[in-house]
């Protein structure tokens, strides 16, 4: 597993580094400098996690790199979200499903692992939502930094933002149930 998420950090830095390095040579059409450098600085957020302290599984983290390289290397960077109209949204629903499993790593290494359901649904649906959330005030602000488009790919403004953060919800939903499914423990 380590070869693997090496290969996929590797794979993503050298992706955003080259786009970087296109964007500087007069006539290519790479205008997005500032994702490019996001894109070589995000697959070290694992890494950042365990410096404060907190684990991830190796299956996390490799979902996790999986999802930059749709999200960011595919989507983003080469433009996939204007080409395919649904794939802003199987992206923001999957980021739903990557974040609950992540909630649920963090809340059983944070506080053991607590017999309330209640408790773990409540916590992944609270940490989906401030992640998709975040993930929106990205968009915002890199829009309003370098004039970009990304809260207007398939819908403009709000309306992208808001499919956006429901279907993280969704996905949520789903991770939350797939990630804490019921037990006669939690039933209560």
């Amino acid at each position: 597993m380590k070869s693997v998420i090496r290969f996929l950090k590797v794979a993503i830095v050298l992706s955003g580094a080259t786009l970087a390095i296109l964007h500087f040579i007069p006539g290519t059409n790479f205008p997005k400098i500032l994702s490019y450098l996001v894109t070589m600085v995000l697959p070290f957020g694992i890494d950042f996690l365990r410096f404060i302290g907190l684990k991830m599984s190796k299956r996390i983290e490799i979902a996790y790199l999986l999802f930059l390289v749709a999200a960011m290397v595919v989507g983003i960077d080469l433009d996939l979200y204007k080409l395919v109209a649904p794939y802003d949204k199987i992206v923001h629903t999957l980021s739903g499903v990557l974040t609950a499993f992540g909630a649920r790593e963090l809340l059983d290494q944070a506080s053991g692992k607590p017999d309330q359901l209640w408790f773990k649904v409540l916590f992944s649906m609270g940490f989906v939502a401030l992640v998709a959330v975040l993930w929106e005030c990205y968009e915002f602000s890199y829009d309003q930094i370098t004039g970009g488009h990304m809260q207007e790919l398939i819908t403009p403004g709000l309306e992208d933002t808001m499919y956006d953060i429901i279907v993280a919800l969704i996905g949520g939903i789903i991770g939350t149930v797939l990630a804490f499914p019921p037990t006669k423990r939690h039933k209560q």
